[in-house]
């Protein structure tokens, strides 16, 4: 199998449960959003907010590190690899049981610092959510690592799915925010309990024999050091605001925000299956002397990744007011200002997902690290500042810039990495703002027209019609990309 395959057999599996989970999450979400008042609604994402940040001080980067010594060690010395899974174990059986055990004894302290006491029980269930969340997101980690992308992929299909249905049938039949939670608690529960039978089947399948490599417990360790600093800094960025939200304002406010980010997630999708394929292959690249291949590879996910995201940022900012009414209910349209900022996010969230991930096989996440941790107290500073001064798009804005000045700095560091072609990039670059351009001429007229469903979906494919004729006539892409969904270049279909 070539390099373009392995990659694109990985890609649409990935991207295939990023779908599932994403647009299962939107369904859960507007669903919730009919079912709950929007302060329920907004407490409940509030509180979910809070377990992500404490979900990833219990793992501590530790499966991120586990799947960067996997792949090194698969190619050096296979033995070690049940000495790595053994170790990361160990280390999480330790560090959930921490912040579990702290996140029960802590709650009147949270209680008092966000002002809302209905959010007790929701905090008493969630300890389940912190320990279970963290051992499949570090398996998933694992299975990365193996390169078994698709085993990843079936677990978080699974999860999504039972998430969808009973958070869904426990709202509907009465319990309120704490029912929805619940079935965040039920679905992760089911997907610790596949992925540790995934990892027990690749621990199994790896090599026996031979003590730890001497040192190699260290090296995982301090690998973990700044991978949980880069994600536990990403987290902060992403959920700070809301939190922050929630202590100076209210639930309501929340809710608004929450609308917002719940449409950028899904649309990330396509970028952060892609990113999650194609990293491992940056350093396997490296390895075997193909700096060529990992530089055109990155340049082409690049490139097509601004191809898609571009075009998607400026067409909803277009029709972001009627999509919230829409899709959410027109009490939600006090969120329109947000969301339109947030597509700046959403851009640069996409090209951080296809350069982040590679730069920590490539063995740069120190540097990725420091800089996350420096804009993460930027970016809190920030929103100290402007959220009690101008609310919720206070938050917006110091999301979006906090990233935007992050992402900046990885594509620096990819650029010290790789030999990358940035003269093609800017060429391309420049017919995808045209096309971009000719789109919006087009359907921002007609965006006055929305008035339901049907006619947003029309102005949408309008839209999509007009740069996808856009784009095949002056040949961004060409039929046989659309048909293979991955914008790779063909010059790496014989590379192996």
């Amino acid at each position: 199998m070539t390099l373009v395959e392995r990659i694109l057999s990985g890609f649409k599996i990935d991207l295939f449960s990023k779908v599932i989970r994403n647009v299962s999450g939107g369904l859960l979400a507007v669903v919730l959003a009919r079912l709950l008042t929007p302060e329920e609604y907004g407490l409940l994402y509030l509180s979910i907010s809070l377990f992500t940040i404490i979900t990833l001080l219990g793992t501590f980067g530790i499966g991120g590190s586990a799947a960067r010594y996997i792949t090194e060690y698969e190619e050096r010395d296979s033995k070690q690899i049940r000495r790595i899974i053994e170790t990361t174990a160990a280390f999480l059986m330790i560090t959930l049981t921490v912040v579990a055990i702290a996140l029960v004894f802590s709650r009147n302290i949270l209680i008092s610092a966000l002002g809302e006491s209905a959010i007790e029980p929701l905090l008493l269930i969630g300890v389940i959510y912190v320990v279970t969340k963290g051992i499949t997101d570090s398996g998933r980690r694992i299975c990365q690592g193996f390169k078994q992308i698709k085993w990843a992929a079936y677990v978080e299909i699974v999860q999504a799915l039972v998430r969808l249905t009973v958070a869904i049938t426990l709202a509907y039949i009465g319990f309120g925010a704490v029912g929805a939670l619940a079935g965040y608690v039920v679905a992760s529960i089911i997907g610790v309990t596949l992925i540790i039978v995934v990892i027990g089947y690749l621990y199994l399948q790896s090599p026996s024999g031979g003590t730890i490599e001497a040192g190699l417990r260290r090296r995982i360790a301090e690998y973990a050091l700044p991978l949980a600093m880069t994600s536990s800094s990403d987290t902060v960025i992403k959920r700070v605001d809301i939190l922050l939200i929630g202590v100076f304002l209210n639930p309501l406010a929340v809710s608004f925000y929450i609308v917002g980010k719940q449409i950028t997630t899904v649309l990330k999708s396509p970028a952060n299956s892609l990113g999650f394929a194609i990293s491992p292959r940056f350093s396997e690249q490296i390895e075997k002397g193909n700096l060529e291949i990992a530089s055109r590879l990155y340049a082409e996910a690049l490139t097509g990744t601004v191809l898609f995201y571009l075009p998607a940022m400026v067409g909803l900012v277009i029709v972001a007011e009627p999509t919230l009414a829409i899709v959410f209910g027109p009490e939600y349209v006090g969120g329109t200002v947000v969301l339109q900022i947030l597509t700046i996010y959403l851009f640069v969230q996409a090209i951080s997902y296809i350069t982040g991930g590679g730069l920590n096989y490539l063995g740069r996440a120190k540097h990725r690290a420091y800089a996350k941790v420096g804009i993460a107290v930027g970016n809190f500073g920030l929103n100290l500042v402007l959220i009690p001064t101008i609310g919720i798009i206070g938050a917006a804005i110091s999301t979006a810039g906090a990233y935007v000045v992050y992402v900046a700095y990885n594509i620096y560091l990819i650029h010290i990495e790789l030999e990358i072609d940035w003269w093609k990039i800017l060429g391309r670059t420049t017919k995808i703002v045209g096309i971009t351009g000719v789109m919006t001429l087009i359907i921002y007229p007609i965006s006055t027209n929305i008035t339901g469903p049907i006619t947003l979906i029309g102005v949408v494919a309008i839209g999509v019609g007009v740069w996808l004729a856009g784009c095949l006539w002056s040949g961004l892409i060409e039929l046989k990309q659309i048909l293979s969904a991955v914008p790779l270049p063909s010059v790496l279909e014989t590379s192996r």
